[in-house]
Formats: structure tokens, C-alpha cells, sequence
């Protein structure tokens, strides 16, 4: 499980550190940034010399969104890109084609829609309150050749310069991209497939009436299939897909990009700022984890655009995988822990982000253009009826996405594995918060109550939902109780881990759902619990 780029094995220094990260992207980045929320340091090598100036992924979706809430940067991101609330997509001639409203899931989320930014930017956002945090060493130009480990350890030799490093780390984390050298290291597949399909990314500029022109854009021909949309400081994205294959020695011209931008904004002057063709890949490693060597984002798993959900599938790993981390780290079962890490998200990245962006491609991108046009206007009626509507935007907005097979999951409860909701709540005062809001970083106990009752025996956070509690107007955390008085476990990914209407197995439900006793990962606050 080791590869040697170079042809000495000799170093000049080394260094010890808890985890070993390899790659700089969101996914890198997000990573790091999550491991320092809970006090754990870590190094950083990236081989480029800084973060990607190109823009490549524009759209953070919801749940994205609500993780890098939990990190400190939602704000900022909000602040740097446009938040879409609803969305209309529009043709050529400015008839509205779809128009998507967000919502309908106001009841179960904060602000929800799509959060367009360029992905140069979210990674600037990203490093800044990386470096702020202290706990994170980021090395730029600095090339990961050599993986090797152990039982006790993981050792990265890394390349800066004319000279070798050495990080031994208790775990290490590939976030380096489909070409990763982690995942070559551990001598792992990326099996798949490559779609029939020429695309094109190309930014540019435009200093006329059409920057204000109404976004997304669509064009639909023959050609192909052409997507504008606005970006940040009087940019403009555009994607162009059309059947056959790239050729990768032929370089994107201005006609050919003026071609396309006069199908979507019109003509006039513009100025392009990058284009690059690419090759659209449905592909994945066998297993996300090899020891103490694990894959996160593209380099575990890599998915067409369609639906923009790549970028922020990696995030919802690096999410994932953190709690993990820290809890094994800290005395946590780390062979469960890291099984669930695998088993989750394979499960979720292959059952449901890929089949999805797989359906729309085959459907939008593969389909003849006659075909097309049908296809959208089926969509637009689907989305006119409301229980389709939300069933839909749910699962764009990646807050569906659920575990339902997990080493530390009991079977039971269908709310098991899924994403908490984020309703509204009402303290006594009539004052109002988000749920989230409210919730500790570390596992969370909910108890949904009608009666007042004794506090719960727990170290874990106890917030109460009903008498001598919040209110919950919605009526979403009772659902998952099945109408009845109840206890809901809550991971700090804030996935649900357990329900259940007595609490008499507390501490063995917690260890089997946490990977460890949960005494191992949170500061005892009294014999009673902290109750909110």
C-alpha cells in the first residue's frame, strides 16, 4: 500500500500530527475546517500553489450550506454568492421554461435554495477560516509521493522543493481529486464508465444590458444543450453539452464560445475569461477506507454535473467522516467508526447521488433534442403538485439523503439514518430559533414530551420538545416518534441514530450509535444532563 514517486526514501524532517490530509480543494479544505471545530489538528499538502483560480463548481446546495453553518463560514458564503430562493429557468426568447420554488421546504430547513458561487471563491472562504483556526498546517506545492502504515500509524512522505517530509499521522484522508495519489497508493479501482458526451466550461464577461438578463439560461438544439447562468462581480458560467466524444488536443475557440453565448444572452461583445473542454465520468473506488487511509469527494467517487451535486457530495463526506475522526481519536471504537464511514456513504454517493446525476444526464444530456422539450414541460407539471414538489426538491437539495445501512444504525425506526429536520421552535417567551440553532456540536438527545417527567440520567445535551420544553408548531420531531412521547438520538452530523419511547438502554444506545461510551466524546455536564 505504498507508492514512491521520485527515487530516494530519504528525509529531511518529520513532523506528527492526528490526521494527514491530502489535497486542498472544498473537500480538503472542508475537512480540515471541521476537524478544527472540534479542537483536532491536522496537516494539509496540496501540489498546486494555491487554491484553484478556475471555476468549476457554482452551486452549494441546502444541506451543504447547513454543515458549513455548523463551521462558522455559511454567512460568508452568503455574503460572497446569491442565494436563490426560487429558481426560473428561462430560453433564449425569456419564456420561462421551469420555475422551481424552494418553499415548500421552509418547514423542515432555513433559507432554503441553491447558493450560486464560484468555486474558486468558496475555496478562498474555506482556507481563510482554515489558517484563522490555528490547528490546521496547509502546505502549499508540497506533493504527497509516498503512503505507507501500520497498526499503530500512517506515514505520508511528502515533496517540497528539492526536499522530502515525512508526516506520520494516526490517520490519513485523500481528498485529492479523480486522480488521487492516495487512492493509487492503497491500490484501489476506480471502476466505471464515460459518458458519450462532449462538454465545455467556459466563463466569461459581458459589460452590456445582458449581464441583467434573467438566469439560468437555456438553449435547445440539435448542438446540444447550452446552460447560462450568472455568477458573482458581472460573470457569466456557461455549460455546453452535446453527444460524442471530447477530443482533449482540441483547444475551445472564441467562435465556438460566441456561438453559444449568442444562443443564450445574445449577441455582442464579451471577453472570456477560461474555457476548457472536459469528459463527463460515472466512476468509484471499491471501498472508501483501507486501514487508516481513507477517500473522501472525488477521489472516492466521481459523478456527471448534472444537477451540480459532485462538489458537495465530497463536503457531505469530509461531514461525515469528521465526527468519526475526533470520536476515535478520543478512545472511540475506530473499527466501527471508519466501517460506518465506508458503508455510509458508498451507500449514499452510489444508491443516490450518482443513479441521480446518472437520470438527469441520460435524460437531458444523452436524449435527442426533440425529446427534451417534453421532458421539461413533464417536469414543470410534476412540480406543480405540491407533495411531488417537495419529494423533488428534497432530493436536490440533498436534504433526503439518508443512511440505511450502517455498523452502527439499529434497523427499526424508518428515521433512522436520515437527516434531522431544522423546524422552527418557540421558547416560552414566544421568541423563535431553528433548531439547529439551539443544538450542541456533540451528540444531542431530543425528548419529545406531553407530561412532565424526571431528566433524563445522560451526559449528553437534552432538549426538550412539549411540556417544560420548546414548541415545535410543525409537528416534525413528533412524527418521528410516531405521535407518541419519545427520545430522539442525535449524531453530530445531525443524523438521526436512534428512536425510541423509554430510555432505560441509554448508555449501550449510545455506545453502539457513537462508536464509543458517550462520557469518551463529550465533558459530563452533572448527573442529570444539560437540558435546553
Amino acid at each position: 500500500m505504498s507508492e514512491l514517486i521520485g527515487g530516494h526514501r530519504g528525509t529531511d524532517r518529520r513532523d506528527r500530527v492526528p490526521v494527514a490530509i491530502v489535497g486542498g480543494g472544498p473537500v480538503g479544505l472542508s475537512l480540515a475546517l471541521g476537524l478544527a471545530h472540534h479542537g483536532v489538528r491536522s496537516v494539509l499538502v496540496e501540489k498546486k500553489v494555491r487554491t484553484d483560480a478556475r471555476s468549476r463548481a457554482p452551486g452549494i446546495h441546502l444541506r451543504t450550506r447547513e454543515i458549513l453553518r455548523r463551521w462558522g463560514v455559511e454567512e460568508r458564503l452568503l455574503a460572497e454568492g446569491t442565494l436563490r430562493e426560487s429558481v426560473e429557468l428561462h430560453t433564449r426568447s425569456g419564456r420561462s421554461l421551469v420555475s422551481i420554488d424552494y418553499s415548500i421546504l421552509d418547514s423542515e430547513a432555513d433559507r432554503p435554495g441553491v447558493l450560486f458561487l464560484e468555486q474558486a471563491q468558496t475555496e478562498q472562504v474555506l482556507l481563510d477560516a482554515v489558517r484563522a483556526s490555528g490547528l490546521c498546517e496547509v502546505r502549499f506545492a508540497t506533493e504527497a509521493v509516498e503512503l505507507e502504515q501500520d497498526a499503530e500509524r500512517a506515514v505520508l512522505t511528502c515533496r517540497d522543493g528539492e526536499s522530502l517530509r515525512t508526516v506520520e499521522a494516526d490517520f490519513v484522508v485523500g481528498c485529492d481529486g479523480a486522480k488521487s495519489f492516495t487512492r493509487r497508493a492503497l491500490c484501489l479501482p476506480f471502476e466505471g464508465s464515460t459518458y458519450s458526451i462532449r462538454a465545455m466550461l467556459v466563463d466569461l464577461r459581458v459589460d452590456d444590458d445582458r449581464d441583467a438578463l434573467p438566469w439560468p439560461r437555456i438553449w435547445n438544439g440539435s448542438g446540444g444543450l447550452t446552460v447560462a447562468a450568472h455568477l458573482p462581480d458581472g460573470a457569466w458560467r456557461l455549460m455546453h453539452m452535446e453527444r460524442g466524444r471530447p477530443d482533449h488536443d482540441e483547444e475551445v475557440g472564441k467562435p465556438e464560445v460566441e456561438q453559444h453565448m449568442r444562443r443564450t444572452l445574445g449577441a455582442g461583445a464579451f471577453e472570456v475569461e477560461w474555457a476548457s473542454q472536459f469528459r463527463l465520468h460515472q466512476r468509484a473506488a471499491p471501498t472508501y477506507r483501507v486501514g487508516r487511509a481513507l477517500l473522501a469527494g472525488d477521489a472516492a467517487h466521481v459523478h456527471s454535473p448534472a444537477g451540480g451535486l459532485g462538489m458537495n457530495a465530497g463536503i457531505q463526506d469530509a461531514h461525515n467522516l469528521c465526527w468519526k475522526l475526533v470520536t476515535a481519536l478520543h478512545g472511540g471504537d475506530a473499527e466501527r467508526l471508519l466501517a460506518s464511514y465506508d458503508v455510509e456513504r458508498r451507500s449514499v454517493t452510489a444508491k443516490d447521488v450518482t443513479r441521480q446525476a446518472d437520470l438527469m444526464t441520460r435524460g437531458f444530456l444523452q436524449t435527442p433534442a426533440a425529446l427534451r422539450m417534453p421532458l421539461f414541460w413533464a417536469v414543470r407539471r410534476m412540480l406543480a403538485v405540491a407533495p411531488i414538489r417537495r419529494a423533488l426538491l428534497r432530493r436536490m437539495t440533498m436534504i433526503a439523503l439518508a443512511y440505511d445501512k450502517s455498523p452502527l444504525l439499529r434497523p427499526g425506526c424508518s428515521a433512522v439514518g436520515a437527516r434531522l429536520p431544522n423546524p422552527l421552535i418557540a421558547r416560552a417567551d414566544g421568541s423563535r430559533a431553528r433548531l439547529y440553532d439551539i443544538a450542541s456540536d456533540e451528540p444531542f438527545l431530543i425528548h419529545v414530551a406531553d407530561r412532565r417527567r424526571e431528566a433524563v440520567d445522560t451526559p449528553l445535551e437534552v432538549i426538550r420538545v412539549g411540556v417544560d420544553g420548546y414548541d415545535e408548531p410543525a409537528g416534525l420531531l413528533r412524527r418521528i416518534t410516531g405521535g407518541q412521547e419519545g427520545y430522539i438520538l442525535v449524531r453530530p452530523d445531525l443524523h438521526i441514530a436512534w428512536v425510541g419511547q423509554d430510555h432505560d438502554d441509554l448508555d449501550e444506545i449510545v455506545q453502539m450509535a457513537l462508536g464509543t461510551h458517550p462520557s469518551a466524546i463529550i465533558e459530563p455536564v452533572g448527573q442529570q444532563g444539560r437540558a435546553r
